[in-house]
């Protein structure tokens, strides 16, 4: 090595420590033991590593696990019994100093002489995530949407994600309240255990205890054996209550005092059982207006309540309905590429879809499998639908036609008695008010009296 290569090594090892203090985002060093070996500020800041000594001890994060799964995800079937030296990464949501971030992290081991080291870099893509699903239409666990509305409700739940907060998804049937409640575990820190999903308007009245809690062996008639219930299934993970509005009041009771206290007893145990369980509730119905009517208890809804999440309806997204239809076309048509008919079009953007996403979806498929062509035409969509629809644009027709003949007669009448309003109301045979009621419906309201 020359002088003048010693004097930039000199220099290099003399400022590297500044720019690795500076730097916008974060690195960490570990054996491969998981032992931390350094860390930046930046990795501090992101990961709130504090005075962790070893990789697991990073609060939220099972970082060795989380190589693994890269690892596999990335095609290294063998990466539990060989650790890959191969550069992985992905993506992680975490909650710092309540501050919710999407991360890219990436990680290779470098070797140094005869010794290893695990070099991690981590940067904050939050901002760059949320701009690509917002350009592409197509947000996390198969949520396709470009709905300011829709994609809100999707930052929410991944904004709260991290946390163990409770959570309320409110819409009609068919927005999609399953698929949220599954992006919503799917981006906690809850992934890797389990997701229960519960319809509690399915379960009978008299085997809601055990569906939940569980039973031993001898408990009741038939219990030949020990059963595990949602709660006992759902421990480390999620559960997912939905149509939380049909539980009777005496089950809202039970299912309260078990989210506040975390345990429960099996039927016919004597031993309390604890566990860790996030608890989503949904309901497509008003559940404040039950709590109001006295059908839902007010403390449950509040402990449920915690982070609402209201799901717009199709018809108010009309920017979806035709996005959703090409996707559910491309989905189901397999290798051939087909696209929608302008008439079509229309009458899909016409219809204000009562069952949402779900019945489009339906629609889409009966067209995907009928149609001949490479277009999607009206013979191709289910007879019933179509009359459904154009039935209803010729009652919207005719009723606006009634209206504007309607509007032009009260025109004509009050332009005949000089805005005199009293005697319109004489000629038509109705009062003042239901005359003004009629002119204040059609836009005559401002119409200056005599």
């Amino acid at each position: 090595m020359t002088d003048l290569d010693s004097k930039a090594l000199e220099i290099v090892c003399t400022v590297m420590p500044q720019i690795l203090e500076s730097m916008t985002f974060g690195m960490m060093v570990a054996d491969p033991q998981g032992k931390l070996l350094y860390h930046n500020p930046m990795a501090d800041r992101f990961l709130g590593i504090h005075s962790a000594a070893q990789l697991r001890d990073i609060p939220n994060l099972q970082l060795q696990k989380e190589i693994v799964r890269a690892a596999i995800s990335a095609g290294h079937e063998d990466a539990v019994s060989r650790p890959t030296e191969n550069c992985i990464s992905w993506d992680r949501v975490v909650t710092v100093d309540n501050e919710t971030r999407i991360l890219a992290i990436r990680t290779r081991m470098v070797r140094q002489r005869d010794q290893k080291y695990r070099v991690f870099f981590i940067e904050d893509v939050t901002t760059l995530r949320q701009a690509e699903r917002s350009l592409s239409g197509e947000a996390r666990a198969g949520i396709h949407s470009k709905d300011p509305q829709m994609l809100r409700a999707i930052e929410l739940i991944e904004q709260v994600a991290p946390s163990d907060a409770s959570v309320l998804i409110q819409g009609e049937s068919g927005t999609g309240k399953g698929m949220l409640a599954r992006l919503l575990h799917d981006t906690s820190q809850r992934a890797h255990k389990a997701l229960v999903e519960v319809n509690c308007a399915a379960i009978p009245e008299n085997l809601w205890e055990a569906e939940f809690f569980g039973a031993v062996k001898g408990a009741y008639t038939g219990a030949v054996g020990d059963r595990i219930g949602r709660f006992a299934a759902a421990d480390g993970g999620t559960l997912f209550l939905d149509e939380i509005s049909e539980l009777s009041k005496p089950h809202q009771a039970k299912l309260l005092k078990v989210l506040e206290e975390q345990a429960f007893e099996p039927i016919g145990s004597m031993k309390t059982r604890k566990v860790d369980v996030r608890v989503v509730a949904a309901t497509n119905q008003g559940l404040k207006d039950a709590v109001e009517r006295g059908d839902f208890r007010a403390d449950l809804f509040y402990r449920l309540n915690v982070i609402p999440v209201n799901v717009p309806p199709l018809r108010e997204r009309r920017s979806d309905i035709i996005h959703l239809a090409d996707y559910f076309l491309a989905k189901f048509g397999g290798r051939e590429t087909r696209k929608i008919g302008s008439e079509v079009k229309h009458l899909l953007l016409d219809y204000p879809w009562p069952g949402n996403v779900r019945e489009l979806r339906n629609i889409m498929e009966y067209a995907s499998i009928c149609a001949n062509g490479s277009e999607i035409e009206l013979a191709d969509l289910p007879q019933d639908f179509v009359e459904r629809v154009q039935k209803r644009s010729s009652t919207a027709a005719g009723s606006e036609q009634n209206g504007d003949e309607e509007k032009d007669l009260l025109i004509n009448l009050l332009q005949k008695h000089g805005n005199n309003r009293s005697a319109v109301a004489r000629e038509l045979g109705i009062d003042r008010v239901t005359l003004w009621r009629r002119m204040t419906r059609l836009g005559l309201s401002n119409v200056s009296e005599v």
